[in-house]
């Protein structure tokens, strides 16, 4: 076949149109290639989120069971400090009470025995 004989019969109409059409279905199928590949990308991209996501997940929650342990702790520690408190608030008042009582006596002994007193202002 001679090359002007190809190329007079390439530039039929008919011709030109099977061209066309033969650009168009390799140009389809490349698109479709190209569509599967980056959906496969696409895929495999998201699987790997997903995995990152769920190791992250797992230390979420150790760290979300550490905080509220931590909260559990501090709680028991300011229930036990409440109760050291009162604890020690009863005891002061307790020894106050004692105190008033031990001057009220002394005052007694004081008023029962006139000479003496002042004799324990010291103790006071």
């Amino acid at each position: 076949m001679d090359v002007e004989e190809w190329f007079g019969e390439a530039s039929d109409p008919g011709w030109i149109a099977v061209y066309v059409l033969a650009a168009l279905v390799v140009l389809a199928v490349i698109a479709t290639i190209a569509m599967r590949t980056k959906r496969e990308r696409d895929r495999h991209r998201a699987e790997e989120i997903r995995a990152q996501v769920g190791r992250r997940q797992n230390r979420l929650r150790r760290h979300d069971a550490e905080a509220r342990q931590l909260a559990a702790e501090s709680e028991q520690a300011r229930a036990e400090a409440d109760r050291l408190e009162a604890e020690a608030q009863e005891k002061q008042d307790a020894f106050e009470r004692e105190r008033r009582a031990q001057e009220h006596r002394l005052r007694e002994a004081d008023e029962i025995d006139p000479r003496s007193r002042g004799r324990h202002q010291g103790d006071r």
